[in-house]
């Protein structure tokens, strides 16, 4: 997440990858996808921040506040929902799944290379059928969130491409 490589994830972090996907998908700020992704990371970045004090957020305060932010049950989960505000934005069919061709316009967008991008979508279409599901995608980025391989799919919404 840190996109400007100095160490510490702030909401100029965040700014940028929102500002790649509008890019990468030929969206005006005011597309209501544009504008749900936008309000997701929002809504994730006030919870991080909370969550770190406002003290700046170096790698261990970043991977300590998105897990409090993740885990707390109490009320609408940030994590998830920039999760399923992502899939909204790479569903373009509107048919409720991504196909390998929605995926790779989405990594495209945030300067990924074909190849690790096709693995990556062999990785979370866990049932094989060609499409990720809102379930196998939501769910990649939880085992990002909560694993230990920060390789893992997942990682092309929270982690580093």
């Amino acid at each position: 997440m840190d996109t400007d490589g100095d160490k510490t994830v702030t909401w100029a972090d965040y700014q940028r990858l929102v500002d790649r996907y509008l890019s990468g998908y030929g969206l005006a700020a005011s597309e209501p996808r544009a504008q749900a992704v936008r309000e997701a990371y929002e809504s994730l970045w006030q919870k991080l921040a909370q969550a770190s004090q406002d003290e700046p957020l170096d790698r261990d305060r970043f991977v300590a506040a998105m897990h409090s932010a993740s885990e707390d049950r109490s009320r609408s989960n940030a994590a998830e929902a920039v999760a399923e505000a992502v899939f909204d934005l790479l569903d373009e069919a509107r048919d409720g799944r991504i196909s390998q061709a929605e995926f790779l316009v989405y990594t495209n967008a945030l300067g990924a290379r074909e190849e690790e991008a096709r693995k990556r979508f062999a990785h979370v279409d866990t049932d094989g059928d060609g499409y990720i599901s809102r379930e196998e995608f939501v769910l990649s980025a939880r085992q990002f969130l909560f694993g230990d391989d920060l390789d893992s799919p997942g990682g092309f919404v929270f982690g580093v491409v």
